[in-house]
């Protein structure tokens, strides 16, 4: 954080010059117009540099320094005098006050910044005085009493001068109620004869013991003598105010100096009691570590058998709230004792309901017959009747309790599971296990009637390899992106965009695919699939994926209302060479219409037309619909 100086100078214009000069250079600034205000300030923080007025109204520039020097938290700050008059006299004044340096006010703002820099670097503010008080900056309190007329305004100005706060008393009486009022550092007293409250006033202030009671300084008529008691000096009426002020400075700054003797010596006391009390909280923590010790030794049995306890209260509390299992404790005829949350939850019954009969009634099928067993019994099957009439299946086991010796047995803990969930999951794999086998063979038989038609049309090898390893990817990539769903539902446009994607061009303009999310099953994904790859590969032989400028539209809708509705697919080729119409039929015009028709009884129909191929595919939508489960047969997917 940028230093902080404090500037104290009474003229707006210098001051707020001098704050802009300073703000620039990058320093914090607080800017105050007299010694009483800055004496405010130095009560709430410290700043890093005093930049000091010699005259100031009130208590001057060279008074505030010394101030500043009496006080041991302060010693250290830095402080640059500042003033018109350059006079060697004032500048003697200033450093005899305390002042670490001394600049005329006509100075050059550079030579201003160079000093306060010095300074700065220079600083003597010692690290150990941050633990020493909080500085206490005042005016002393002056009560001035029975001064005559011109004499208490003389003095008063001279006083006010000095920085003091100033409050008159006419007698001694009065000034007595003043004392008990309100706390004063100096009384200034005329004595007067015949005036029975000085006096009393000079004695009730030499027999005060409090250290912090006020300094008396009587002021005394030109043919007066001394009083006896009570006053620390005494100064003559007559005497020009000069002395008296040079008195005063020294009594306050002996009185200030005690005051602050004192704060440190509590301050001090207040810490060695606080070590004292750091001590003995130590010596405190060790007795009871090692009573603590001495306990733990004592109570090693009870902490061990606690800590069994305590381990069978977390296992009994598992059991009984935490296990969804119903758990059951029953005497030796089978009747219930004990049931936990789950039990009550899966019956129906309360304890209180069922503890008069044996568990066993409430089984329709796979009941225990006869007593308890003597041996465990693990996972029998059965099934149970809830209190609303419901049956379900279960699975329970049964665990003797321990006999004492010869006698009879006492009972048993019964487990029973429901196992409604694990009946439905062993006949959703078996489901699934028939499917898979299913599509095992009908992919299986795919590629087989794909490997003999082909080589049937492409007896030459290397031909025969190159387009058979093309049908068996696009069969590849439509049970890739149907493994992606676990085989449930795919979408139309993710098939057609997958078969078309090695032709597609980086801004899609050889590609266009347009129409409403249609999702359809794995058997319609399978043979549409084939039938887009078959139509690229068409394109990209014989039409528009052969020129740069060829391109390819796929759109489909939905027509009609269900559950009659169809879906209708267009695939359109423009930009390509003049078509011709085959001289025969190939394979893949045989997997587009036999497919279509056979597989998912619809109709295909291509228009071999001289601007592009057309072709047109209709499926009635109930055999895309994946929401339809079509019935498992041995016949191939396509």
């Amino acid at each position: 954080m940028p230093p902080l100086i404090l500037v104290v100078e009474d003229s707006p214009t210098q001051s707020l010059k001098l704050q802009l000069l300073l703000e620039a250079k990058g320093y914090r600034v607080d800017a105050v117009p007299s010694a009483e205000l800055a004496l405010e300030l130095l009560n709430r923080g410290l700043p890093d540099l005093v930049l000091l007025d010699y005259h100031l109204p009130g208590l001057q520039g060279a008074d505030l320094c010394r101030q500043i020097r009496l006080n041991l938290g302060t010693f250290g700050l830095p402080v640059l005098m500042l003033t018109a008059d350059d006079t060697a006299e004032a500048q003697r004044i200033a450093l005899e006050a305390g002042a670490d340096d001394f600049l005329p006010k006509a100075a050059r703002g550079e030579q201003l910044l160079r000093r306060v820099e010095s300074l700065l670097r220079q600083s003597r503010q010692a690290s150990e005085l941050a633990a020493l008080p909080r500085p206490l900056f005042r005016r002393p309190r002056v009560l001035l009493v029975g001064a005559g007329a011109a004499a208490d305004a003389t003095l008063s100005e001279a006083l006010l001068e000095e920085g003091c706060e100033v409050q008159r008393a006419a007698t001694g009486a009065e000034a007595l109620a003043a004392l008990d009022a309100d706390g004063f550092d100096c009384v200034i007293a005329a004595v007067r004869p015949g005036d029975p409250g000085s006096a009393d006033l000079t004695r009730r202030i030499g027999e005060d013991q409090n250290p912090d009671a006020p300094v008396l300084i009587t002021l005394l008529e030109d043919d007066a003598d001394a009083p006896d008691a009570g006053a620390q000096d005494h100064v003559s009426a007559g005497a020009e105010f000069t002395l008296l002020r040079a008195r005063l400075r020294a009594v306050l700054r002996r009185r200030f100096l005690q005051q602050q003797q004192r704060r440190i010596a509590e301050a001090v006391r207040e810490q060695e009691l606080e070590r004292l009390r750091l001590r003995a909280e130590t010596a405190a923590a060790a007795a009871r570590a090692a009573l603590a010790e001495k306990l733990e030794r004592a109570n090693q049995n009870l902490e061990g058998a606690l800590h069994r306890l305590a381990a069978q209260a977390r296992i009994t509390r598992t059991l009984t709230d935490n296990i969804t299992s119903g758990l059951f404790m029953i005497d030796a005829v089978g009747r219930p004792t004990f049931m936990n949350p789950a039990a009550e939850q899966m019956t129906g019954y309360t304890l209180q309901e069922i503890s008069d009969r044996p568990l066993w009634s409430l089984f329709t099928r796979g009941a225990l017959d006869g007593s308890l067993p003597d041996a465990p019994v693990r996972e029998r099957s059965g099934e149970l009747r809830r209190r609303d009439g419901t049956v379900f299946p279960v699975a329970w086991s049964l665990a003797p309790l321990p006999r004492e010796g010869d006698a009879a047995g006492t009972g048993a803990v019964a487990e029973i599971v429901d196992v409604t969930e694990r009946k439905r999951a062993e006949q959703l794999q078996l489901m699934l296990m028939a499917e898979l086998s299913h599509r095992v063979k009908n992919t299986l038989a795919t590629v087989l009637s794909i490997a003999n038609q082909t080589m049937l049309r492409h007896p030459d090898p290397q031909e025969f390899k190159a387009v058979f390893n093309g049908r068996i990817r696009a069969l590849a990539a439509t049970h890739n992106l149907l493994a992606t769903t676990n085989w449930t539902a795919v979408p139309l446009a993710q098939v057609a965009a997958g078969e078309l994607a090695p032709y597609a061009d980086a801004d899609g303009g050889r590609v266009g695919l347009t129409g409403p999310e249609v999702l359809i099953r794995p058997k319609a994904a399978l043979v549409l699939g084939m039938v887009f790859h078959e139509l690229a590969t068409n394109a990209a032989k014989y039409g528009a994926f052969t020129t740069p400028e060829g391109r390819v539209a796929v759109s489909w809708r939905r027509e009609g209302p269900a559950p009659e509705s169809r879906v209708v697919i267009d695939w359109r080729e423009s930009g390509g060479p003049t078509v011709e119409v085959p001289s025969r039929k190939g394979l893949g015009r045989t997997l587009i219409e036999g497919g279509i028709a056979y597989e998912l009884g619809g109709r295909a129909r291509l228009d071999f037309r001289e601007s592009g191929l057309h072709c047109v595919i209709d499926v009635p939508y109930s055999e895309l619909d994946p929401s339809v489960v079509p019935e498992l047969g041995p016949e191939p997917v396509i």
